[in-house]
């Protein structure tokens, strides 16, 4: 690995030994690094235009090194008397240059394009695997924060069939071949892809984002999609070679970045307050002095906006008095304080069963005790509309007895999760003892001082 302190960023060549140029600047190195592996017959800066420039040298965003791996692919590796690259080889390498970053950065984000991304894919299985030998216990957030794939072919691409196959590195591109099977394989075993704060029955949390080129000739949609959640996909204008070149800071596949990077920057941090309130919350409340409010979040196709929301509003309420802690984080059996249910608006008014699955399981667990509040919370254009029709769907016992509040869009959760929290906690009794205390997320109570009968 070659390493260029830098005050800009200038392209250096790579060394006849070297993979991988690293760009530190010259303040020292930063806390975050974003790697950049091109795809076929790609080359280490020539793939990816001005964005290492635009990471590095933008004082808007956060600090990020950026590091560039290169590896002779397809007529290149020819050259050199090669038939194609060595994927498994050019694996382990970026796997090994993994290994050395992650004892100086805290977070890596890796960024591939076609091929590229069944490169770093590859290495992380191997980066991931390495780390369970050296530390079974290692925890779930590892020094690999997310994986950007542009136009990557995740489920292969019929167009490598057209190309020359006696190249390796191009059969790697047929579909459904052994080699990609067994990379999706370990990432469905082991890897929790969603940007959530939580493994969940995997192993590992690495976020997996998809950039999709509307113009992209050579990899469908369903293939560079993976099959990752929606809002982890992102369509964008151009072609399967523009889409990694954005020109501008402004460009949509700039901000998209950036926009994802903070999510995962999030959950991450989300991540070590959920250990810490674990290690910290392994009590089961047994009166109601105890200085800990449990809530709980249920959705419908539940999105990892919400989750972020959800924790951050959690974070925000907790204060010396009492900790707000989710449910997942208290002894099994603990009842829950606040139920959160957050719907589609448009799924209430069409009335799916999803939703309304949702809402009656929610009434069922008032109804056995197992909650003592819940709020339901639509969310969408209609959500008016939606607070009617939940309404409508409450048994005449239950009127008046839940907080149903609908929001214009994801960024509205927060505002109406937060009053109801709020409320809830301005009757508590660590509240009532310590009126004067001063609250971390000032809110206004006004709009439940009414509804006593909870």
């Amino acid at each position: 690995m070659q390493r260029f302190e830098q005050r800009v960023f200038e392209r250096k060549p790579f060394g006849k030994s070297h993979s991988m140029n690293l760009h530190t600047r010259t303040s020292g190195p930063a806390k975050r690094i974003v790697v950049f592996i091109h795809g076929l017959m790609g080359s280490g800066y020539g793939t990816w235009g001005k964005w290492p420039t635009l990471l590095f040298e933008d004082d808007k965003c956060d600090t990020f090194d950026v590091a560039l791996y290169y590896y002779p692919s397809a007529l290149k590796a020819a050259l050199r008397l090669r038939p194609g690259a060595d994927i498994d080889l050019q694996a382990q390498q970026l796997a090994e240059h993994l290994t050395e970053l992650s004892k100086e950065y805290e977070e890596i984000y890796l960024i591939a394009h076609s091929l590229g991304g069944l490169v770093a894919e590859a290495a992380v299985s191997l980066y991931l695997q390495d780390l369970v030998i050296k530390r079974r216990d290692c925890p779930p957030v590892s020094s690999v924060a997310a994986i950007f794939l542009m136009a990557s072919p995740v489920g292969g691409s019929g167009k490598a069939l057209l190309m020359f196959s006696f190249f390796r590195d191009v059969r790697r591109l047929r579909l459904l071949s052994k080699e990609q099977a067994s990379y999706a394989q370990f990432f469905n075993s082991h890897v929790q892809v969603q940007c959530l704060a939580s493994a969940g029955k995997f192993r590992f949390i690495i976020p997996r984002y998809a950039g999709i080129a509307t113009l992209d000739v050579a990899v469908s949609p369903t293939s560079a999609s993976g099959s990752l959640p929606g809002n982890q996909q992102r369509r964008f204008k151009g072609t399967h070679f523009s889409i990694a070149k954005p020109s501008d800071a402004s460009d949509a596949q700039h901000i998209w970045l950036l926009d994802s990077m903070r999510d995962v920057q999030e959950m991450r941090a989300q991540w070590r307050r959920n250990l810490k309130q674990k290690q910290l919350a392994k009590v089961v409340k047994e009166d109601s002095e105890s200085g800990i409010f449990v809530t709980r979040l249920e959705g419908e196709r539940r999105r990892s906006a919400w989750d972020i929301t959800y924790n951050q509003v959690r974070a925000n309420s907790s204060t010396s008095d009492v900790e707000v802690l989710d449910y997942n984080h208290v002894k099994p059996g603990t009842k829950v304080d606040l139920l959160i249910t957050v719907n589609y608006a448009t799924g209430v008014v069409a009335e799916t069963p999803a939703s309304m699955g949702v809402v009656v399981g929610a009434i069922k667990a008032f109804e056995t005790g197992s909650v003592t509040s819940v709020g339901i919370c639509p969310v969408g254009e209609q959500f008016a509309e939606a607070e009617e029709a939940v309404e409508g769907w409450l048994p005449a016992t239950l009127k008046n007895k839940f907080y149903i509040e609908g929001a214009n869009d994801d960024a509205g959760i927060g505002a109406v999760v937060s009053s109801w929290i709020d409320a809830i906690l301005y009757r508590h009794p660590s509240r009532q003892s310590a009126i004067g205390r001063q609250r971390s997320l000032q809110l206004n109570y006004d709009a439940y001082e009414e509804t006593e009968d909870l």
